[in-house]
């Protein structure tokens, strides 16, 4: 525009957006952000419980493997203050996500070269949802409980 206020020729518009218009645009993003966060939060919590789920079944079976293998007996054991899975293997200690709660005995497990074992019962949850396992004492396998 001119200083007259009046429009030139071949010059864009530079009204820009009202403060209404900014601040409907704002209310949206916040509405779906709203929508959005939970959901994926959610998300993220399932991811944690599976992967706490898939490290425990790993720790326990090669614990298994090495007691047969090994022929002598192997302990794991849950350090809380650390958040580690621990095997008197020699394997490397396994940590587990912040947001998952795991119920472990005190005694941890311990497989024997017999392929028996201790047994126990366990509970991984996070995110409002947990599964139980068992270590039969017998067979040393690893079951997760409905």
């Amino acid at each position: 525009m001119s200083a007259t206020g009046e429009r030139r020729r071949g010059c864009p518009r530079d009204d820009g957006f009202t403060l209404i218009e900014l601040l409907v645009a704002l209310a949206v993003a916040a509405l779906l952000a709203g929508i959005a966060f939970p959901a994926l939060q959610h998300r993220l919590g399932q991811s944690a419980a599976a992967e706490a789920r898939m490290t425990t079944a790993l720790v326990l079976t090669q614990a298994r493997a090495d007691a047969i293998a090994g022929a002598a007996p192997v302990r794991v054991s849950w350090s809380a203050p650390r958040r580690m899975l621990l095997s008197s293997s020699g394997r490397p200690a396994r940590s587990l996500p912040e947001s998952v709660q795991l119920e472990w005995p005190t005694q941890g497990f311990a497989f024997f070269p017999d392929g028996t074992a201790n047994g126990g019962d366990g509970a991984i949850a996070a995110a409002g949802r947990g599964s139980r396992f068992r270590v039969d004492p017998a067979t040393s396998r690893l079951v997760f409980l409905p």
